[in-house]
């Protein structure tokens, strides 16, 4: 979890070109070490296998040189060899006889190897002398003499300075070889990642450059990582420019619905101050319609404007359909009417709790059981809320004429009224607006007992209790 923090907090604080180049510096860093202890061992045991075959054979010229004159052993030392051995280092030797006397060199120098070894040849071992570590290589020669027979062991030491020195010298110009090559790499994953990035600079351009009011897609060509990103940002600027089209559609058309009734009311006034102090009661009547409806028609401006809004911007909670419908019917018929309408409500058994937006249902489902009251149900108006496996909806019917089937599409727009309809012409297109948020459409139908519209959502937002 720690790590998981650590990492976002470095996402948003450096570019993705820093970060790039800093993983290519860590992943580099990290070989090289591994490179340079690799190295080193080799270095180490080229180091120790070289001086072994110059100790080796430094013990093998000893054996040559030993001799029986007489009836003693004999040993010429080898000047040259024991020089070469000592440039950088001690070197010690010892020869001891057949009879286990020692002829030449040092008696506290011992092998630690069983004498039956190095009949076979040299044998190598590490140990100490003197307090020093040092390499020992000890070789059997066999003399054939009658006097003296038998095994002479060869015994020769070296301490370990110049085989040192040669591995840190090989190590040292290893390392300088894997710091150049990582400095060389480092700057060419820079170089590649800068080549890398140059569309998204291209894109940043195309972008910046560009007017606030210019919302086309992206016309620089993306690369294949970055065409989801490219898309997802064309398609929030289409849904962005759909916005903005329908708000300066929206408050056109509301500007021109207010300007009528604003008009008529002006009209009206001005006939009631010429009136000579008669009031005119038809003229009054007149205008307080006038005013009803421009009241109407700024709520529903008001509740349309606020759909779009929560639609997007509102999280969906489970919502008990049947009780919100029943109190939406209680609330939105008038206790009395100018004629007599029958009012039903019917709930089919079951769950109907749905996932949606409460407010936005409930301004829809009003606006479809006024729709039925003004311009439908001359006697009946009915509401039922309903389920089957894909959908779940709440219908509003009555026994009015209903709108013409090829005009229903055309109904569901903003401001579209009826031929002898009076209103804002915002009422089935809330209703829309809100079918549409819940994954599910305004659904009309025409049948001989009347007309109803059903708010229809997906069955697929539905939840258990």
């Amino acid at each position: 979890m720690d790590w998981d923090i650590k990492l976002r907090k470095f996402d948003l604080r450096y570019s993705l070109h820093t970060r790039i180049i800093t993983f290519i510096g860590l992943i580099l860093a990290a070989g090289a070490i591994l490179l340079g202890f690799a190295a080193w061992q080799y270095a180490t045991v080229a180091a120790r296998e070289s001086y072994d075959k110059l100790l080796i054979g430094g013990a093998v010229q000893i054996a040559e040189n030993v001799y029986v004159q007489g009836s003693v052993v004999t040993l010429d030392p080898p000047v040259a060899m024991l020089s070469t051995l000592s440039a950088y280092d001690l070197v010690f030797y010892k020869v001891v006889d057949p009879r286990g006397v020692v002829i030449a060199g040092d008696r506290d120098l011992l092998s630690g190897v069983q004498p039956t070894r190095t009949h076979e040849g040299v044998t190598l071992a590490d140990g100490l002398f003197q307090g020093r570590p040092v390499r020992i290589a000890t070789i059997g020669k066999k003399l054939d003499n009658p006097r003296v027979g038998g095994w002479t062991e060869i015994v020769i030491a070296q301490t370990l300075t110049a085989r040192q020195t040669l591995a840190w010298d090989l190590t040292e110009k290893a390392v300088e070889l894997i710091a150049v090559m990582s400095v060389l790499a480092l700057s060419a994953g820079a170089l590649s990642v800068r080549i890398a990035l140059a569309p998204l600079r291209r894109l940043e351009n195309e972008i910046s450059s560009r007017k606030p009011e210019d919302l086309r897609p992206i016309r620089v060509e993306p690369p294949n990582e970055v065409k989801a990103l490219v898309g997802a940002i064309d398609d929030f600027m289409r849904r962005l420019s759909d916005r903005i089209d329908r708000m300066q559609r929206f408050i056109g058309d509301a500007a021109h619905q207010i300007r009528t009734p604003l008009a008529s009311i002006d009209a009206q006034a001005e006939m009631l101050c010429a009136a000579d102090g008669i009031v005119d009661s038809a003229a009054v009547a007149q205008l307080r319609q006038r005013i009803l409806e421009l009241g109407r028609l700024s709520s529903q401006l008001l509740d349309h404007a606020m759909i779009i809004h929560r639609s997007e911007a509102v999280a969906f909670k489970p919502v008990d359909l049947g009780k919100l419908a029943k109190s939406t019917l209680a609330q939105a018929v008038p206790l009395s009417l100018e004629r007599e309408v029958s009012v039903s409500f019917h709930i089919n058994d079951g769950n109907m709790v749905v996932l949606g937006d409460e407010i936005s249902l409930r301004e829809a489902i009003s606006n479809l059981i006024h729709n039925a009251l003004k311009h439908g149900a001359p006697t009946r108006l009915a509401l039922d809320v309903s389920r089957n496996l894909e959908f779940v909806w709440v219908t509003v019917s009555d026994d009015g004429l209903g709108i013409p089937e090829e005009n229903q599409e055309k109904m569901i727009e903003p401001f579209q009224l009826g031929a002898a309809s009076s209103g804002s012409g915002l009422g089935l297109a809330i209703a829309s607006d809100v079918a549409r948020a819940h994954g599910g459409r305004l659904k009309m139908q025409n049948g001989p007992d009347g007309f109803s519209v059903s708010l229809e959502m997906a069955a697929l937002r539905a939840c258990s209790t």
